[in-house]
């Protein structure tokens, strides 16, 4: 669909170039990114012709203004490598829908692509004035809070060995790199390296040894090969003309052609495109499978002895483990203890069920994942909230592991108070279904919208249970890594409840992550910096929470997303008057720059957070077993009520788009095997 200019001249483009890959360099140098801007007459509206746009920072594009926008791709030493042109109508093509950011892949000129995302966003006086809902809008305004903040999650690069695999939908027959066999499958069937376009398995990206030679990072297995073993062999390629299908041994794809289709070493006979040739790792004559055997052996051989160390992580991970049953037939013969069941929901009859079960009410959400609907099953009088992914989008993001990782830590809700329970989950050909209990007293951002902010026992109190939960999770190797107001419901009495674990990640008891991921506001300054972190990002998050339950605002500002995170990383919060000495005390705690110093922590001086003076009046047993009252109690007249639900999503049709035949055809559906799961400790 393409936009007339005067259906978006009060607005702007958010351009953020991430990356450049496939582009033919001799120098092993970092690419930088040039952008120029042009005014109708192709007069510069910035000083100089090209100014250097640095990766991952934002360029805005006021469409009122600019008629062309120039991109190059240069070197330090090379003055240019590869550009594109594009006109403000090639913009909007681009980002078919207002206020949403896209990444978009651009085919540079004469070689190259370039990795980007773009959105189109009313400027703020259109914003202001504006009903529509943003929620891939990043802008923080200072008084309140006009919209809900959606989460981010860069595309999972799987890091190994200097190369930046992604996962990849190859449409041509393709060959691994490592072990040399074919990719099957559909959907995404193998990894590929953004910078060095090499293609393999998901099973060998770890095992590949050859330098990513599209990357300026050195592969610490290549410099191993060099230093200890010497291999540094490069191929000795001659145009050849194959008489018979050949594939690439980099790539992986066909050689096209009838005569000279590439390129053959005349010492190994490796075969490559002449496009491949400058790509390949110097590893003539060498078999990758075979040597990465003989190192895993070797290193297996000189591993210290950690005995005390791996069986207490394998005790605490096989105990995890055993309450995330992947088979309902299994579950089935597991028995509910009492402590385990919860008080208020009734029970569901324990049996396999499927989407014929339930009848769909109201919609309660959406998102690009799917949809979170209110349902009804079938013949009885009992409501459920149903969240419907996606199959294909889950596939397309590379988040089957991350669905899975869900289901489990939901699995998990029966034995704390303040977790949503999943009841049961089940797939059809086109979604994955979470049947959870309904929570209808609302989200907390829905109630600060109505009340502006909170009073001090009530913002307490929230804290306390959401501590109780964090602290549950942490205990057992889980980072949340999405504490946000929407995030946090109520059920009818007024308690709170965690919801939506698609961002969490486990196994982090001694280990730490690095993943980009969270609500911009709500991120803490060690992601944002790159660096590894574990609950840490938890504590600070919740330190945003209670800062924005207390002042009815966010604690850090900024007109976009680069501003609020060097605002997150260097500022320090402007604390409201009116705050308690416990409450700004508990907050400052809470979000100190340095994780290891963090209330909340193991190591840091505060102490415990349950210790804490602004805690003072709460009796933590009491809480733990849910008796302490709460000081808000939501207004419901029924189990279906959807009053505490913003009515721009319920008034909306409670139905499931359809999936494409096609997509449907490419799915592979083994990759949910294991899903369907019905909880024995909420079911009888």
């Amino acid at each position: 669909m393409t936009f007339h200019r005067s259906l978006r001249n009060r607005g702007f483009y958010r351009i953020r170039p991430l990356l450049a890959y496939g582009i033919q360099s001799d120098r092993d140098e970092e690419l930088q990114c040039f952008i120029s801007l042009k005014e109708s007459g192709s007069q510069p509206i910035i000083k100089d012709d090209l100014k250097h746009q640095p990766w991952s920072t934002a360029l805005d594009v006021y469409s009122d203004k600019v008629e062309k926008l120039h991109i190059e791709i240069t070197q330090k030493s090379r003055p240019l490598l590869a550009s594109r042109t594009l006109t403000v109508d090639d913009l909007s093509n681009l980002c078919p829908e207002d206020d949403c950011l896209y990444t978009k892949e651009l085919n540079l000129n004469p070689k190259g692509i370039l990795r980007f995302t773009i959105g189109y966003f009313e400027d703020e006086n259109a914003f202001q004035n504006s009903s529509r809902r943003f929620s891939h809008h990043f802008r923080t305004l200072e008084s309140g809070f006009h919209h809900r903040r959606g989460a981010v999650k860069l595309q999972n690069v799987h890091e190994a060995k200097g190369h930046a695999f992604v996962a990849k939908f190859f449409r041509q027959p393709t060959f691994c790199a490592f072990c040399k066999e074919f990719l099957w499958g559909f959907g995404k069937q193998g990894y590929q390296c953004l910078a060095c376009q090499v293609a393999v398995h998901k099973k060998c990206h770890e095992k590949f040894l050859g330098k990513c030679t599209g990357s300026t990072l050195k592969s610490q297995a290549t410099q191993y090969l060099r230093e200890r073993f010497k291999i540094d062999v490069p191929h000795r390629f001659q145009v050849h003309t194959f008489k018979s299908p050949t594939f690439c041994n980099h790539c992986g794809s066909l050689l096209y052609g009838f005569r000279k289709q590439g390129l053959k070493c005349t010492q190994c006979n490796v075969t490559c495109h002449q496009k491949c040739e400058k790509l390949m790792p110097n590893l003539c004559g060498v078999n990758q499978k075979l040597l990465s055997e003989v190192l895993e052996t070797v290193k297996k051989d000189k591993l210290p002895d950690r005995d005390d160390k791996n069986s207490t992580r394998t005790q605490s991970n096989s105990s995890i483990k055993s309450s995330f049953s992947t088979s309902t037939r299994t579950s089935c013969l597991s028995t509910s203890s009492s402590d385990e069941s919860p008080k208020g929901p009734k029970k569901l009859r324990f049996k396999k069920y499927d989407i014929d079960d339930f009848m769909f009410l109201k919609l309660l959400g959406k998102g690009s994942f799917g949809k979170v609907l209110l349902a009804e099953l079938k013949g009885h009088d009992m409501y459920f909230a149903i969240k419907c992914l996606k199959k294909d989008v889950v596939l397309e993001d590379d988040d089957v592991e991350s669905t899975m990782i869900e289901r489990r830590v939901l699995a998990l809700g029966t034995q704390h108070p303040y977790m949503c329970k999943l009841y049961c989950t089940f797939q059809t050909k086109s979604y994955l279904f979470f049947v959870m209990e309904y929570l209808n007293g609302g989200d907390l951002m829905f109630h600060i919208q109505q009340e502006r902010q909170f009073d001090m026992k009530r913002a307490m109190f929230y804290a306390a249970e959401i501590v109780s939960a964090l602290k549950f999770l942490h205990k057992r190797g889980i980072v949340y890594r999405d504490i946000k107001l929407d995030n946090i419901l109520l059920d009818m009495e007024g308690h709170v409840h965690l919801v939506d674990f698609g961002m969490c990640r486990t196994g982090m008891l001694d280990n730490k992550t690095s993943t980009f991921c969270g609500t911009p506001d709500y991120i803490a300054p060690e992601i944002i910096l790159g660096q590894t972190y574990n609950q840490s990002v938890d504590w600070w998050s919740l330190g945003v929470l209670l800062f924005e339950m207390l002042a009815g605002r966010s604690p850090f500002i900024g007109t976009d997303e680069d501003e609020l995170y060097w605002s997150i990383c260097h500022e320090e919060p402007a604390y409201p008057h009116f705050l308690s000495k416990d409450a700004k005390n508990i907050l400052e705690n809470l979000l100190i720059k340095s994780p290891v110093k963090r209330l909340g922590m193991p190591a840091n001086p505060t102490g415990d957070i349950k210790d804490h003076p602004f805690f003072s009046t709460i009796l933590w047993d009491k809480l733990e077993r849910k008796e302490i009252p709460p000081p808000f109690k939501p207004t419901v007249s029924s189990e279906y009520d959807t009053r505490n639900f913003d009515s721009y999503y319920t008034t909306d049709s409670p139905s499931l788009s359809p999936v494409d035949d096609q997509i449907l055809a490419s799915m592979d559906q083994e990759q949910f095997q294991g899903f369907s799961y019905t909880n024995p400790h909420i079911t009888g």
